[in-house]
Protein backbone atom coordinates (compact mmCIF):
# COMPACT_ATOMS: atom_id res chain seq x y z
CA UNK A 1 0.00 0.00 0.00
CA UNK A 2 2.85 2.36 0.69
CA UNK A 3 3.76 2.31 -2.99
CA UNK A 4 0.24 3.42 -3.89
CA UNK A 5 0.30 6.21 -1.34
CA UNK A 6 3.75 7.31 -2.48
CA UNK A 7 2.53 7.62 -6.06
CA UNK A 8 -0.49 9.58 -4.89
CA UNK A 9 1.53 12.20 -3.04
CA UNK A 10 4.39 12.39 -5.54
CA UNK A 11 3.10 15.56 -7.14
CA UNK A 12 1.64 17.38 -4.21
CA UNK A 13 4.03 16.49 -1.45
CA UNK A 14 7.31 14.93 -2.45
CA UNK A 15 8.35 17.05 -5.42
CA UNK A 16 11.67 18.10 -3.96
CA UNK A 17 10.74 21.55 -2.70
CA UNK A 18 12.49 21.17 0.63
CA UNK A 19 14.77 24.15 -0.01
CA UNK A 20 12.23 26.45 -1.70
CA UNK A 21 12.02 29.78 0.14
CA UNK A 22 8.75 31.67 -0.18
CA UNK A 23 8.61 35.45 0.10
CA UNK A 24 6.33 38.12 -1.36
CA UNK A 25 7.56 39.79 -4.54
CA UNK A 26 6.27 42.93 -6.15
CA UNK A 27 3.22 42.25 -8.33
CA UNK A 28 4.72 44.29 -11.18
CA UNK A 29 7.12 41.41 -11.83
CA UNK A 30 4.19 39.26 -12.95
CA UNK A 31 2.64 39.44 -16.41
CA UNK A 32 -0.66 41.31 -16.34
CA UNK A 33 -2.82 38.23 -16.88
CA UNK A 34 -1.22 36.42 -13.92
CA UNK A 35 -1.78 39.51 -11.78
CA UNK A 36 -5.47 39.40 -12.69
CA UNK A 37 -5.71 35.67 -11.99
CA UNK A 38 -3.95 36.08 -8.65
CA UNK A 39 -6.25 38.95 -7.66
CA UNK A 40 -9.35 36.87 -8.44
CA UNK A 41 -8.11 33.90 -6.42
CA UNK A 42 -7.05 36.15 -3.53
CA UNK A 43 -10.66 37.32 -3.14
CA UNK A 44 -11.82 33.72 -2.62
CA UNK A 45 -11.26 31.78 0.59
CA UNK A 46 -11.95 28.41 -1.04
CA UNK A 47 -11.26 26.52 -4.25
CA UNK A 48 -12.65 23.23 -5.50
CA UNK A 49 -12.29 21.50 -8.84
CA UNK A 50 -12.17 18.18 -10.62
CA UNK A 51 -8.69 17.13 -11.69
CA UNK A 52 -7.02 14.77 -14.11
CA UNK A 53 -3.36 14.01 -13.49
CA UNK A 54 -0.63 12.54 -15.68
CA UNK A 55 2.72 11.46 -14.25
CA UNK A 56 5.38 10.62 -16.83
CA UNK A 57 8.17 8.50 -15.34
CA UNK A 58 11.07 8.98 -17.72
CA UNK A 59 13.43 6.24 -16.53
CA UNK A 60 10.69 3.60 -16.54
CA UNK A 61 9.15 4.90 -19.77
CA UNK A 62 5.81 4.69 -18.04
CA UNK A 63 2.84 7.03 -17.82
CA UNK A 64 0.39 6.97 -14.93
CA UNK A 65 -2.97 8.69 -15.00
CA UNK A 66 -5.45 9.47 -12.25
CA UNK A 67 -8.48 11.68 -11.64
CA UNK A 68 -10.59 12.95 -8.80
CA UNK A 69 -11.61 16.04 -6.85
CA UNK A 70 -9.64 18.68 -4.92
CA UNK A 71 -10.70 21.23 -2.32
CA UNK A 72 -8.57 24.00 -0.78
CA UNK A 73 -9.51 26.33 2.06
CA UNK A 74 -7.26 29.21 2.96
CA UNK A 75 -4.79 29.41 4.42
CA UNK A 76 -3.60 25.79 4.37
CA UNK A 77 -6.40 23.21 4.40
CA UNK A 78 -6.41 20.60 1.64
CA UNK A 79 -8.59 17.69 0.59
CA UNK A 80 -7.29 15.77 -2.45
CA UNK A 81 -9.40 12.75 -3.34
CA UNK A 82 -8.30 10.40 -6.12
CA UNK A 83 -11.24 8.42 -7.49
CA UNK A 84 -9.68 6.59 -10.46
CA UNK A 85 -7.98 4.24 -11.06
CA UNK A 86 -7.20 3.52 -7.38
CA UNK A 87 -9.23 5.43 -4.78
CA UNK A 88 -7.19 7.20 -2.11
CA UNK A 89 -7.36 10.38 -0.09
CA UNK A 90 -5.08 13.14 1.18
CA UNK A 91 -6.46 15.44 3.88
CA UNK A 92 -4.83 18.27 5.83
CA UNK A 93 -6.27 20.53 8.52
CA UNK A 94 -3.17 22.72 8.38
CA UNK A 95 -1.47 20.92 11.26
CA UNK A 96 -1.51 17.30 10.15
CA UNK A 97 -1.62 15.39 6.89
CA UNK A 98 -3.42 12.08 6.49
CA UNK A 99 -2.75 9.81 3.48
CA UNK A 100 -5.46 7.14 3.34
CA UNK A 101 -5.53 4.09 1.09
CA UNK A 102 -8.67 1.94 1.38
CA UNK A 103 -8.42 -1.87 1.29
CA UNK A 104 -8.28 -3.62 -2.08
CA UNK A 105 -10.63 -6.41 -1.09
CA UNK A 106 -13.24 -7.03 1.57
CA UNK A 107 -11.60 -8.20 4.78
CA UNK A 108 -8.29 -6.46 4.11
CA UNK A 109 -7.02 -3.53 6.11
CA UNK A 110 -6.88 -0.02 4.81
CA UNK A 111 -3.92 2.17 5.71
CA UNK A 112 -3.53 5.77 6.83
CA UNK A 113 -0.16 7.49 7.12
CA UNK A 114 -0.19 10.48 9.45
CA UNK A 115 2.42 13.23 9.25
CA UNK A 116 2.89 16.71 10.62
CA UNK A 117 2.31 19.42 8.04
CA UNK A 118 5.87 20.67 8.55
CA UNK A 119 7.15 17.30 7.33
CA UNK A 120 5.23 17.43 4.03
CA UNK A 121 6.34 20.27 1.80
CA UNK A 122 3.36 21.21 -0.38
CA UNK A 123 3.76 24.98 -0.56
CA UNK A 124 4.99 25.11 -4.15
CA UNK A 125 2.27 22.99 -5.76
CA UNK A 126 -0.39 24.46 -3.48
CA UNK A 127 0.69 27.99 -4.40
CA UNK A 128 0.49 27.35 -8.14
CA UNK A 129 -2.88 25.59 -8.00
CA UNK A 130 -4.40 28.25 -5.74
CA UNK A 131 -3.16 31.20 -7.76
CA UNK A 132 -0.56 32.54 -5.29
CA UNK A 133 2.10 33.30 -7.88
CA UNK A 134 3.62 36.31 -6.13
CA UNK A 135 4.88 34.28 -3.16
CA UNK A 136 7.49 32.45 -5.23
CA UNK A 137 10.83 34.18 -4.92
CA UNK A 138 13.85 32.99 -6.95
CA UNK A 139 11.77 32.41 -10.07
CA UNK A 140 11.74 33.89 -13.53
CA UNK A 141 8.32 34.20 -15.14
CA UNK A 142 8.03 34.01 -18.93
CA UNK A 143 4.88 34.43 -20.99
CA UNK A 144 5.28 31.85 -23.75
CA UNK A 145 1.78 32.13 -25.21
CA UNK A 146 -1.12 34.49 -24.46
CA UNK A 147 -2.44 32.06 -21.84
CA UNK A 148 0.62 29.95 -20.96
CA UNK A 149 3.44 30.91 -18.61
CA UNK A 150 6.70 29.28 -17.58
CA UNK A 151 8.14 29.67 -14.09
CA UNK A 152 11.86 28.92 -13.85
CA UNK A 153 13.26 28.47 -10.32
CA UNK A 154 16.72 29.71 -9.51
CA UNK A 155 19.13 26.77 -9.47
CA UNK A 156 19.23 25.05 -6.12
CA UNK A 157 16.02 26.61 -4.77
CA UNK A 158 13.33 24.12 -5.84
CA UNK A 159 14.74 20.66 -5.34
CA UNK A 160 14.21 18.51 -8.42
CA UNK A 161 11.86 20.96 -10.17
CA UNK A 162 13.53 22.83 -13.01
CA UNK A 163 10.45 24.32 -14.65
CA UNK A 164 6.76 24.87 -13.96
CA UNK A 165 4.16 25.73 -16.57
CA UNK A 166 0.78 27.33 -15.93
CA UNK A 167 -2.09 27.55 -18.39
CA UNK A 168 -5.00 29.86 -17.63
CA UNK A 169 -8.36 30.72 -19.13
CA UNK A 170 -7.85 34.39 -20.06
CA UNK A 171 -11.58 35.12 -20.09
CA UNK A 172 -12.54 33.45 -16.83
CA UNK A 173 -9.17 34.20 -15.16
CA UNK A 174 -8.94 30.59 -13.94
CA UNK A 175 -6.00 28.20 -13.73
CA UNK A 176 -6.66 25.28 -16.06
CA UNK A 177 -3.41 23.32 -15.99
CA UNK A 178 -0.17 23.10 -14.00
CA UNK A 179 2.87 21.13 -15.21
CA UNK A 180 6.06 20.40 -13.26
CA UNK A 181 9.22 19.29 -15.04
CA UNK A 182 11.92 17.57 -12.99
CA UNK A 183 15.64 17.36 -13.69
CA UNK A 184 15.44 13.54 -13.96
CA UNK A 185 13.07 13.91 -16.91
CA UNK A 186 9.90 13.11 -15.00
CA UNK A 187 6.86 15.28 -15.66
CA UNK A 188 3.68 15.84 -13.64
CA UNK A 189 0.63 17.44 -15.23
CA UNK A 190 -2.61 18.41 -13.51
CA UNK A 191 -5.59 19.69 -15.48
CA UNK A 192 -8.50 21.31 -13.63
CA UNK A 193 -12.16 21.53 -14.62
CA UNK A 194 -15.49 22.46 -12.99
CA UNK A 195 -13.60 25.06 -10.96
CA UNK A 196 -15.50 26.85 -8.17
CA UNK A 197 -14.13 29.75 -6.15
CA UNK A 198 -15.54 31.01 -2.87
CA UNK A 199 -18.07 28.23 -2.26
CA UNK A 200 -18.64 27.35 1.43
CA UNK A 201 -16.57 24.34 2.53
CA UNK A 202 -17.10 22.90 6.00
CA UNK A 203 -14.05 22.36 8.20
CA UNK A 204 -15.02 18.70 8.68
CA UNK A 205 -13.91 18.07 5.09
CA UNK A 206 -10.34 18.80 6.18
CA UNK A 207 -10.15 16.37 9.07
CA UNK A 208 -9.87 12.59 8.95
CA UNK A 209 -11.15 9.83 11.23
CA UNK A 210 -9.83 6.40 10.17
CA UNK A 211 -12.53 3.83 9.37
CA UNK A 212 -12.59 0.58 11.34
CA UNK A 213 -9.97 -2.00 10.33
CA UNK A 214 -7.43 0.63 9.29
CA UNK A 215 -3.70 0.30 9.92
CA UNK A 216 -2.48 3.62 11.35
CA UNK A 217 1.13 4.60 10.62
CA UNK A 218 2.54 7.72 12.27
CA UNK A 219 5.75 9.02 10.72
Amino acid sequence: MKKRVHGFIQFIGLIGIMSLTLHPVHAAKLPRLLQEVEAKYARATTLEADFSQINVLSALKRTKTSSGHIQFKRPNKIRWETLKPDPNLLVSDGKKFWFYTPPFDEGEQGQVIEKKTSEVQTKFAHALLSGSFSIARNMKVKQEKPSRFALIPKKGTAGTVIRAEIEVDPGEKLIKKVTLLHRDGNRSEISLSAIKLGEPLEDRLFSFVPPPNTDIVKE
